[in-house]
């Protein structure tokens, strides 16, 4: 109700808060068909038989909540400790445990993600994913959730109210707001956890006058009527008793209803003396699209009473145990027991006080008895059935192995077994959590498809602590499509276009599509929950590890981090899959420029080998040559030289000087590609350092 009596000041009275931030965007409004006079007068009687029910309700959702606090020992109590001037001792096992669940709670946080119901639809289930996570970020959900499961320990319920805000561009932002216990009511004849069989459920808040008639300027006759009206018995600031108005401090309790008629959910604000709003029907719906109330409400436990309540209540007697036991221990510790014949002391007060000091000093008439017994033995029973009433303590609900505090030497096995059984003791109340964690995110998906209507930028931050930036239901314009586009695409197109585009034609900003349009996208959510205590799987995650240590390459490294607990380890998996991509491309371009390196060298082998042939032939040809000389005793005349005019040079045979041409023609072109391959081979080594590295597991 703190949120729904937040109302800024232009909220007219006749409009709840969830229907009155719509206003001028162009929504029309139902007007309620009954007859309100009627509504006004079983709409108090509704709320006045929910508080008459509830009382004990109540009663017991307060004990729960001063055991929390550590305020444990009755009045009568306390004043009877202080008669025998003893303190008041409270070891808080209540306390303990609430917050090592709700310590276990955020620990296990995770983030929503919306899966598509058509294969063709992955991209916009992904950007539903993204709209789901900036609806949680923007209004802290995580903080949210976690009050409502204390609420839901201890008291027994919890909630939150979800409400639209003017975005100022025809639409809505959507809202939440935690809801105290004791500023909820519902019908008591309601037997579901999540209150969906409930006709009605409401919120309640004690009010000055002068913030209502702030708040709700035209209702002036329905205050001055409540004001004027008899004045109710004195009650406490909390609504423990069915009164309305308080003229000594001037405060009257609103009250607003959410209720179902013929399908569809109306709400209205309203005092015992008539309406501060007009009925209006529910903007929110569940996922099946049907009318839903902006309450989303869950209990922990129900009894057969139909009454809900925490955790705490079945720790109350236990540590109610542990406390007196543990007081009494130590008063039989601190006092004696005298028995005495009639006159055996001359003053019986002053006797009592020096036995009770440690240096007592008693004077006795001789011959009369006087005994001192001592309170050992009582004491020491106590003490024993102290212990007992602690470890029955430890072992309901989350134990000390939970939290890491068990004094005792435990192997790891044991350790895990008593970890994974305090973590099944507490896996309905999580489950619980979870469904109405879900319950949630669905009304807010529901309200962001119908209320999300124009083209809008979230901001998200994934699992590992990159940001980015995600277009909801985004206008594509011929010229973001032509700018999508490579050259050889956008030229044909342009072509297409006739007449011609010309700079600035307005044709360029014609709406071609929606981009991650979400207004008639369905998807199925979930919210997983993370690791909260290491179990039996944490021990089978390390004999993996020691079987990969043993053998490398044995395991791959994505089925371990598959099977670890990390939190992050889809992120993580699908980065792996990506940088492995990359690799797979680099190492495609790499045995590609090797394969042209070996063809090059393969090249070259067979140029030098062309070339020592032609080599070995022109040697042969010398050799012939040599044969060719003038017989034995011929003049052997020298050749005149090149110089010489009228000389010719010696030709080589053109078959010969043909290969040796080619020769050297061939390894000049194999040693261009053996530079060319060399020159690829140095960028894809370049282009390889510069990739990032591969992302770490946060911590």
């Amino acid at each position: 109700m703190s949120a729904s009596v937040s109302y800024t000041r232009d909220r007219g009275p006749s409009q709840p808060p969830a229907v009155a931030d719509l206003e001028g965007s162009g929504r029309t409004v139902d007007v309620y068909p009954g007859d309100i006079d009627a509504r006004h007068r079983l709409l108090v009687r509704w709320f006045e038989e929910s508080e008459m029910a509830r009382q004990d309700e109540i009663a017991e959702a307060q004990r729960a909540r001063s055991y929390y606090d550590g305020a444990q020992w009755t009045k009568a109590e306390l004043d009877a400790l202080r008669d025998r001037k003893q303190p008041p001792t409270v070891v808080n096992y209540v306390a303990r445990k609430v917050q090592l669940l709700c310590g276990l709670e955020r620990k296990a946080r995770t983030k929503p993600k919306a899966f598509p119901r058509t294969p063709n639809e992955d991209e916009r289930a992904d950007a539903a994913t993204q709209c789901l996570r900036y609806i949680s970020e923007d209004n802290n959900f995580d903080v949210i959730r976690s009050e409502v499961f204390e609420y839901m320990q201890v008291e027994g319920a919890g909630g939150v109210e979800l409400r639209l805000e003017d975005d100022g561009k025809g639409g809505a932002d959507i809202r939440f707001t935690t809801l105290p216990w004791d500023r909820i009511w519902y019908d008591p004849h309601s037997r579901t956890y999540d209150f969906s069989d409930a006709r009605y459920t409401g919120l309640v808040i004690w009010m000055d006058r002068d913030q209502v008639e702030e708040l709700y300027p035209g209702a002036d006759e329905v205050i001055e009527t409540s004001f004027s009206a008899t004045a109710d018995w004195a009650y406490n600031d909390r609504p423990e008793n069915i009164v309305w108005t308080d003229n000594r401090r001037q405060r009257v309790r609103i009250v607003q209803c959410h209720w179902v008629e013929k399908q569809r959910w109306w709400t209205a604000t309203y005092t015992k003396h008539g309406m501060l709003t007009q009925p209006q029907p529910s903007p929110f719906k569940d996922r099946r699209g049907k009318s839903r109330c902006g309450l989303v409400l869950r209990s922990a436990y129900i009894d057969r009473e139909n009454q809900r309540y925490g955790a705490v209540r079945g720790w109350i007697s236990l540590q109610d145990e542990i406390n007196k036991r543990r007081s009494k221990a130590l008063h039989l510790l601190s006092v004696r027991q005298v028995i005495a014949e009639q006159g055996a002391v001359k003053d019986v007060d002053k006797a009592r006080r020096e036995v009770a000091r440690p240096d007592g000093y008693v004077e006795v008439t001789p011959g009369m008895k006087f005994e001192i017994e001592p309170g050992g033995d009582l004491a020491s029973g106590q003490f024993q059935l102290l212990q007992h009433a602690t470890q029955e303590m430890q072992l309901s609900g989350p134990n000390a192995a939970m939290s890491g505090t068990d004094s005792r030497e435990l192997s790891g096995r044991a350790i895990l077994a008593q970890q994974a059984g305090g973590a099944v003791q507490n896996e309905p109340l999580a489950d619980s959590l979870r469904m109405w964690s879900r319950e949630v995110y669905e009304v807010a998906w529901m309200a962001a498809r119908e209320y999300w209507g124009a083209g809008k930028f979230v901001r998200v931050t994934d699992d590992l602590g990159a940001t980015r930036w995600v277009g909801v239901n985004m206008p594509i314009t011929l010229q973001d499509r032509l700018a999508a586009m490579d050259d050889q695409q956008r030229a044909m197109a342009m072509q297409r276009i006739q007449p011609p585009l010309q700079p600035g034609d307005p044709r360029l900003q014609q709406v071609m599509g929606i981009d991650n349009r979400i207004t008639d996208l369905d998807v199925d959510i979930t919210v997983e929950e993370g690791p909260s205590t290491p179990t039996q799987a944490a021990e089978e995650f390390q004999t993996l590890v020691q079987l990969a240590s043993m053998q490398p390459g044995l395991i791959p490294g994505d089925v371990l981090i598959a099977a670890s607990s990390l939190k992050d380890k889809d992120q993580l998996l699908k980065r792996m899959q990506e940088h492995q991509q990359q690799m797979g491309q680099v190492q495609q371009q790499q045995a590609a420029l090797a394969g042209e390196h070996a063809q090059a060298q393969i090249g070259a082998t067979k140029a030098k080998a062309a070339a020592d042939g032609a080599l070995a032939a022109e040697r042969i040809h010398n050799i012939h040559a040599d044969f060719s000389a003038p017989p034995f005793g011929s003049p052997n005349v020298a050749p005149d030289p090149p110089s010489a005019p009228g000389t010719v040079e010696p030709q080589m045979h053109p078959m010969m000087q043909a290969a040796h041409d080619m020769a050297d023609l061939r390894q000049k072109h194999t040693a261009a590609h053996v530079n060319e391959a060399t020159v690829l081979e140095k960028l894809a080594r370049a282009h390889q350092a510069m990739q990032p590295p591969p992302p770490k597991a946060s911590k």
